[in-house]
């Protein structure tokens, strides 16, 4: 049965929802915003109904998938209830405010027998999947480094309070780790696993919880250990396509090393993600360049796909749990100042 959307939530992710929607000739019913006028572009263009309050969207019965793409301090309160009510879910990043609230919809989720999908749409870049393709031919894994750093436009290490930027605080419950660096912690997941343990060091603005910067070493059992760092910054031309944009992934292993060079996630159409592929036997290197595309309608159409064949697919509720124990333990390692093991509760 052809999937019938409401979507809960009209800031600036949805566009990229929505455009996605349209491209797989989706059945858009319903949708709910506190702000009319931010939803009446794509009331129009769908021809839907429209509600202020997401109950009204959850109780229609004509809905059989919920997109929930408010601020993150509303995710857990809408799956929820979307679950309860009988829906599937497709939710924004990041999924929970805190592991237990994530646990928590873990648990709902499998009681529900809904499907649920969590939007990392970074692994959608062709340069990801290709990486992934070749990732076992790199043998044992001994090394890697992740980073996100991005140019928020203002030099936050020069500040002494974080107060105007409370509302960051408020709608997301953290800062570079939470906006930034959840995306990447998610590629690393998919690409290694889940680690065992992590140790990091995080940096706040003065008298705030606003994280600036946050450093992690994330501990395998089998000796594999990921430096992983996230970071706002003021360098206007760094990064592969000297843009400010620097985010970048690095695998080494006995037989290889894989790199890749991700774009500036809400321009992805103007330059192509980056694979580069180092082969230990051939002594060869090959760069894999692919046309720029928009992660966000690859997606998307995943997500539809898996809807109509009834198929749970990644990155789904367990993979948005993953994030949210990994966060949760930065913080609690930064704030002790020492190792945390990661307590996957059984999933």
């Amino acid at each position: 049965m052809k999937p019938k959307f409401g979507i809960i939530g009209c800031g600036n992710i949805s566009r990229f929802h929505f455009n996605g929607l349209e491209k797989v000739d989706a059945d858009v019913v319903h949708i709910v915003d506190i702000n009319e006028e931010a939803a009446k572009p794509y009331v129009d263009a769908f021809g839907t109904r429209f509600s202020r309050d997401y109950k009204e969207l959850i109780a229609d019965a004509d809905v059989t998938v919920v997109s929930v793409l408010t601020s993150g301090k509303y995710h857990k309160e809408i799956c929820l209830a979307a679950l309860e009510e009988g829906k599937d879910v497709i939710c924004e990043k990041t999924m929970a405010d805190n592991a237990s609230g994530a646990e928590r919809m873990v648990q709902a989720a499998k009681a529900s027998g809904r499907l649920f999908f969590v939007s990392y749409m970074k692994r959608f870049f062709p340069a990801v999947k290709k990486a992934k393709e070749l990732l076992p031919g790199l043998g044992r894994l001994f090394s890697a480094q992740v980073r996100v750093y991005q140019n928020w436009g203002k030099n936050f290490y020069e500040l002494e309070n974080a107060d105007e930027y409370d509302y960051i605080l408020n709608n997301y419950g953290g800062a570079v780790v939470k906006c930034a660096g959840s995306h990447m912690i998610d590629m690393t997941l998919s690409f290694l696993g889940r680690p065992q343990s992590l140790y990091s060091y995080i940096d706040y603005i003065p008298n705030s919880r606003f994280d600036r910067k946050a450093t992690s070493l994330f501990e395998y059992e089998n000796g594999l250990v990921v430096t992983f760092e996230a970071a706002t910054h003021p360098l206007k031309r760094i990064g592969y396509h000297r843009n400010s944009w620097d985010e970048f992934t690095q695998i080494n292993g006995v037989n290889g090393r894989l790199e890749i060079y991700t774009v500036m996630w809400d321009q992805p159409e103007n330059n192509g993600a980056v694979l580069i592929h180092y082969d230990n036997e051939k002594e060869s290197c090959t760069e894999y360049r692919f046309e720029a595309v928009n992660p966000f309608d690859i997606q998307i159409a995943h997500f539809y796909n898996c809807l109509v064949r009834r198929q749970q697919g990644h990155p789904d509720v367990i993979d948005g749990f993953n994030v949210d124990v990994i966060i949760e333990a930065m913080q609690a390692s930064a704030q002790r100042k020492t190792p945390v093991k990661l307590d996957w509760r059984g999933f």
